[in-house]
């Protein structure tokens, strides 16, 4: 019996994890010193606003919003749930923190911050998948791939919308190359890690119809993103081409995750397994 697709933990994981990708690229920008006052005070922003709003999709899963004082009482089960819940929380006060020292002009505290959030910012948007890796009942979501394919597409977004406020606030074109290699660089990872995991549920013989269109869709959307890098890094900084790497690396983000859905199915063995290996108890 298929589960069918779980929208807010799909929107949950998309937001928060542009976040993610958002702040590690700011503390990158910030310890490489090619980062403009302006572009990091709307990138910090922009980073608490979609950790929040993402962190918000997770309780609308819950059906009664009251329920999520459960998860929240249980956080040090160490779950992948609750991993989730911590590491989001540490995202809003890292983010929050570097945005205030960032104003106050502590240029030591700054950096000592941007090296904590490209720390956390990984953690958390691995963790986002290997939530689901745990639940040892899903073959199509036990998988590293689907881990590493969270993380980069993850990674991606961020990159890019880094870019796009780097051009908007008009950054130094040594600025916007550098964020460029870099979203190229996370661009290519999420399109090799999600061919990785179609060829995981192709062993598994989860890859057929519509699952295998949405891989197609994963793949071409993160190659698009990887060019759109590629034209920042190499050409001319354009508003209009981060503004198109952003919508493919969102919809390489969606993909991944729809496609992860896709493939699950009820059964009792499922609920079985993921109680016995602490995992999301979803349904």
């Amino acid at each position: 019996m298929e589960v069918g697709i779980q929208w807010p933990l799909v929107l949950f994981t998309l937001i928060a994890g542009a976040g993610y990708g958002l702040l590690v690229t700011t503390g990158l920008a910030r310890l490489a010193g090619k980062q403009g006052d302006e572009t990091r005070t709307w990138a910090l922003a922009a980073t608490l606003v979609l950790l929040v709003i993402g962190g918000l999709m997770s309780v609308f899963h819950l059906v009664h919003p009251e329920r999520f004082m459960g998860a929240i009482t249980n956080l040090f089960s160490f779950s992948g749930i609750a991993l989730e819940l911590i590491s989001l929380g540490i995202g809003v006060v890292v983010a929050g923190a570097f945005l205030l020292l960032g104003r106050a002009g502590n240029a030591a505290g700054e950096r000592v911050c941007a090296g904590i959030a490209i720390v956390v910012g990984l953690g958390a948007a691995f963790l986002q998948g290997y939530a689901y890796f745990e639940v040892a009942a899903q073959p199509g979501w036990h998988s590293l791939a689907l881990a590493l394919g969270y993380l980069f597409t993850s990674l991606t977004a961020g990159s890019l919308v880094y870019a796009g406020i780097a051009i908007v606030k008009q950054d130094d074109a040594a600025t916007i190359s550098l964020v460029g290699k870099v979203a190229m660089g996370l661009a290519a990872c999420a399109a090799v890690a999600a061919a990785a995991y179609a060829a995981t549920l192709s062993g598994e013989g989860l890859l057929g119809g519509t699952a295998l269109a949405m891989a197609a869709v994963a793949i071409a959307c993160e190659l698009i993103a990887l060019g759109a890098g590629a034209w920042m890094a190499f050409k001319a900084p354009s508003a209009t081409v981060a503004a198109g790497g952003v919508l493919a690396g969102v919809g390489g983000s969606v993909a991944v995750r729809v496609l992860m859905w896709m493939v699950a199915a009820y059964g009792f063995d499922f609920l079985w397994m993921a109680t016995a290996n602490r995992g999301l108890l979803l349904f």
